[in-house]
């Protein structure tokens, strides 16, 4: 006699089938923070502009990230210029746990590790774990960094030897999470 399953063991296979499918795209769900300082005349920032040339290794995914953030930063009301910016813009695309990320100068570290803020007591750095972007906006005339936002978990996998392949693998958790962290700019925001 050949075993049938049951309404109720139909559904219950289901939805274990479903679990297999829905647990591991939650664990590897995005996750970003981005705080700023609370003392920083936000409505003073009218200008940016990039530090660095790149901060990423893969020349596609870094201009893909410079496009994102100039989107949002002028989606914000900010001017892209080539000189004497109000913010000064830096991040860094980590690929492995080699990436040391140090104190900012706002009385807390912002930890990409931890959710919020940790008091800082000195100098400290911390590992960047595989797959995060780190930006950082700089208060030019104050040298100081007055917002930091990260995007973890980006990455699905190491990058591999095709450039264009890593790129369009990243291409929507990059923009995603560059849009994540920017929706919490302080615009116009006043001490």
């Amino acid at each position: 006699m050949k075993p049938t399953l049951s309404t109720a063991g139909v559904i219950r296979l289901a939805l274990f089938v479903t679990a297999l499918f829905v647990v591991p795209a939650v664990a590897q769900a995005q996750k970003t923070t981005a705080k700023y300082d609370q003392k920083a005349d936000f409505s003073n920032y009218k200008t940016f502009m990039f530090s660095q040339s790149n901060g990423a290794r893969n020349p596609l995914v870094n201009d893909m990230i410079r496009a994102a953030i100039v989107r949002e930063l002028t989606a914000k009301g900010l001017t892209q210029v080539d000189a004497n910016p109000d913010l000064r813009v830096a991040y860094l695309a980590a690929t492995g746990m080699d990436v040391h990320v140090g104190e900012v100068s706002f009385g807390y570290n912002v930890n990409p590790a931890y959710e919020g803020l940790v008091p800082s007591a000195g100098t400290a750095t911390w590992d960047v774990v595989n797959g995060t972007l780190v930006i950082d906006l700089w208060d030019n005339k104050a040298d100081r960094v007055v917002f930091r936002g990260t995007a973890k978990e980006m990455l699905k996998r190491a990058p591999g030897p095709d450039m264009a392949k890593d790129a369009q693998m990243v291409a929507k958790p990059v923009n995603n999470g560059i849009a994540k962290i920017f929706k919490k700019y302080p615009v116009g925001k006043t001490k």
